[in-house]
């Protein structure tokens, strides 16, 4: 597909988009917001900066989708900022809303003091983009992980605007998905700068793909971003309320995958059963997805389940069987108040959740056998002890029953995954030295001339 019948498919779907937007607004209202940053690109005002052209200051842009990636990048952004000078300012895009509040909250003292806004990244339109960056006016742009949309890239390329992939990772579907549409993707892969990859393996991908300039391998960001010590502490104090002396937890579960979750845990615990069965367990579900905190409440209830809503409060009765994490921001407390987490989007074909922020408090991880999108760290996490790969739910009740069972095993288990997210931490410091000397370099070089637009 070349990048004029791209855009023409983007074109045909916008009535679709509009339609999409409003059917997630239903339960999100947080999409029925800003729309015209999403269409048409920018934000409020002329500039993201007022005065912007006459004081000439150095203007980052970082695009991080959703929450993950905005963690990740929080800790970049506050060190180029500390490092750079008062004159310099960030622009922060998002695609979720989720990761704009989550921005909004990490980040707020810059956001008042004037240093940082928010929009959301537009449609991969050539006007929105041209829009967008005429409004951002950025000195440099950094897009995370997979972000590899043609036409900005190909807009930013024509105004001489150096452009560089951090946190990249390529799995081998992707890679494949890379190859079948590779004029788009090459294109897109030749108007980077740089690219500062999690692994060796996803370097070797993105080369393969067609990516021919420099080249950085620094780890992922996200071992980086450590458990926030409030929600560590507020997780033990509710774990001190629940009447259930254990706490298993299922996290960023997707696409009702709850089902066969909440089956599996009322087979293993009939009722009137003795307590060699997780009858002295609490089950805690949190997931992915604001919108879909209801109907998760339905599937676990329909499946037999007494379930309570931390909305609800916290005070537990002993018959509820499962707590619904349905709120925002409290991951790590719910990390904190459970002994082991199975990650969800692994038991069905959608490539499993990132598995750091568990491991990063010390608690053994499960995933499901369809982790293909973060492969590496899920079979690293195996070899070192600290992960299990299983096939179903009730292959992981089972096997979750064992381990903790098993004292000896279970802290080894335990203290593996600590080890595992403490030797994996400095990507932020190897990240950030690459970027620094690539922007050097490019403020050295002037800006790059405008080519050509790619087809």
């Amino acid at each position: 597909m070349s990048r004029w019948l791209y855009t023409a498919v983007g074109v045909c779907l916008l009535p679709w988009l509009v339609v999409y937007l409003q059917w997630r607004g239903i339960r999100q209202p947080a999409y029925r917001r800003h729309w015209g940053e999403r269409f048409r690109g920018g934000g409020k005002g002329r500039n993201a900066f007022s005065g912007q052209e006459r004081a000439g200051m150095p203007i980052l842009w970082i695009h991080a989708v959703s929450v993950g990636e905005t963690r990740a990048a929080a800790p970049l952004i506050t060190q180029w900022l500390g490092d750079a000078g008062q004159a310099a300012r960030v622009v922060l895009t998002h695609s979720t809303p989720t990761g704009r509040e989550t921005g909004a909250h990490l980040l707020d003292d810059l956001i008042q003091a004037g240093r940082l806004v928010q929009a959301y990244l537009p449609y991969d339109l050539p006007w929105a983009n041209a829009r967008f960056l005429r409004w951002a006016q950025p000195t440099a742009g950094l897009l995370m992980e997979t972000e590899l949309w043609p036409n900005l890239l190909s807009s930013a390329q024509r105004r001489g605007l150096p452009m560089a992939l951090i946190n990249a990772r390529l799995s081998e579907r992707s890679a494949k998905r890379f190859n079948r549409f590779s004029a788009l993707s090459r294109p897109a892969l030749s108007c980077l700068g740089l690219v500062v990859a999690q692994s060796a393996a996803d370097a070797d991908r993105l080369r393969a793909a067609g990516y021919a300039g420099e080249m950085v391998i620094a780890g992922n960001l996200k071992f980086d971003v450590l458990p926030d010590a409030a929600q560590v502490e507020r997780g033990r104090a509710w774990r001190a309320l629940w009447p259930r002396p254990k706490a298993w937890l299922v996290v960023s579960s997707r696409d009702d995958e709850e089902a066969a979750i909440g089956q599996a845990w009322v087979e293993a615990n009939p009722r009137g059963t003795p307590a060699d069965t997780p009858a002295d367990t609490l089950l805690v579900v949190v997931p992915r997805h604001p919108q879909r905190f209801e109907r998760v409440v339905q599937i676990l209830e329909k499946a037999g389940l007494r379930v309570m809503r931390r909305s609800a409060g916290l005070s537990l009765g002993a018959e509820v069987d499962c707590l619904v994490g349905d709120s925002l921001g409290e991951v790590a407390s719910y990390v904190a108040a459970t002994d082991l987490a199975l990650v969800g989007g692994s038991l069905m074909a959608l490539g499993g959740q990132n598995p750091i922020e568990v491991c990063a408090q010390g608690r053994p991880v499960f995933f499901g056998p369809h982790m293909f999108n973060f492969q590496a760290i899920s079979r690293d996490l195996s070899r070192a002890g600290a992960g299990f790969e299983v096939r179903s739910a009730s292959e992981w009740i089972a096997h979750a029953r064992e381990l903790v069972a098993n004292g000896p095993a279970y802290r080894d288990a335990a203290t593996a995954a600590g080890s595992f997210a403490s030797q994996h931490r400095g990507a932020v410091d190897r990240t950030y030295l690459a970027l620094m000397s690539w922007l050097m370099d490019s403020r050295s070089a002037g800006p790059r001339p405008p080519t050509a637009a790619r087809s």
